[in-house]
């Protein structure tokens, strides 16, 4: 038996979205999920309609959802693309072609730091360094600082990220586990800077579903990266994901009603919780809790093994 689009009652319904018994076309769809993205960034004043916003864009099926969807949702705002090409043999050059494309199909300007030409390293030369086997911590240090770089040169305060609810709820669960309070602090909505070189970081996709990222990538025909990082070490992302599928079995509301408890409970946090003191670093000038940041300690430790 074919099930109807609860919306347009007119095409078969290919999307089941249980969390909000909904049964919807790809138009439909499509349409529900913009018109998500654009409640989000409305209901915690992410931006406003006349902003220069940047986009951090790697290539996945996160950032180019996000991209597509905030031009989308909100046509007159000044989108610009913000990738880092980090180099990796391969997994980058393809990562980049993706978002080459898609920035062509939106006419969204794009800007792109390149690791090997602008610091002479990349990505791979760490697996010469004591991060040989923690590629992905380096890898996340490097990203941070770069984006920061990225929207200075854009001229923009505003920095949005594909950090979907799943993405957000796990790492919620990591850290009140570890007792990482500050850590949990970082993951609302809208992130202030701590110092005026900084940027406002949001996350348009806070109450969207990973894999409803990748149903609007698909039905929107949006090009993204179709091959795994080579250095990628997914496994405790993943048990933590695959315990959420597990509570959420019975309820299929059960991730979102977390995030809603847990913006709740943010301003009691930032309460409880000491702000970090944070210098300037003596070396990029950028914010830092150390003489030297974590940046440019891992610039300097890779220029060391390349001599």
């Amino acid at each position: 038996m074919t099930v109807t689009c609860r919306r347009c009652r007119s095409a078969p319904a290919e999307v089941q979205l249980a969390y909000a018994k909904l049964s919807l076309c790809p138009n439909c769809f499509q349409e529900f999920y913009v018109n998500r993205v654009r409640r989000t960034v409305e209901e915690f004043k992410m931006f406003k309609p006349k902003d220069k916003v940047g986009v951090a864009v790697s290539g996945g099926k996160d950032s180019m959802a996000l991209l597509h969807s905030l031009k989308t949702a909100f046509p007159i705002t000044n989108f610009i693309a913000l990738h880092i090409d980090l180099g990796i043999k391969d997994y980058s050059k393809h990562c980049k072609e993706k978002v080459e494309k898609l920035a062509k199909m939106l006419d969204v300007e794009l800007e792109v730091f390149d690791l090997e030409s602008e610091l002479g390293f990349s990505i791979d030369d760490f697996r010469k360094t004591i991060y040989r086997r923690k590629l992905c911590s380096a890898c996340g240090t490097i990203k941070r600082h770069l984006f920061e770089v990225l929207a200075e040169r854009a001229k923009t305060r505003i920095l949005a990220t594909g950090h979907n609810l799943d993405d957000v709820v796990a790492t919620m669960l990591n850290n009140f586990f570890n007792g990482n309070w500050s850590q949990l602090v970082r993951l609302k909505p809208v992130l202030k800077p701590l110092m005026p070189n900084q940027t406002f970081k949001i996350k348009p996709l806070i109450k969207t579903p990973e894999e409803e990222n990748l149903l609007y990538c698909l039905y929107s025909e949006i090009p993204f990266r179709e091959v795994n990082c080579p250095h990628a070490h997914t496994e405790r992302l993943k048990e933590n994901k695959d315990m959420l599928q597990y509570l959420s079995k019975g309820n299929p509301g059960f991730r979102h009603q977390m995030l809603k408890n847990f913006l709740k409970l943010i301003p009691i946090l930032e309460k409880a919780i000491e702000k970090p003191k944070l210098t300037t670093c003596k070396i990029c000038g950028f914010p830092s809790s150390a003489e030297v940041c974590a940046f440019c300690k891992r610039v300097e430790m890779v220029r060391k093994v390349k001599k």
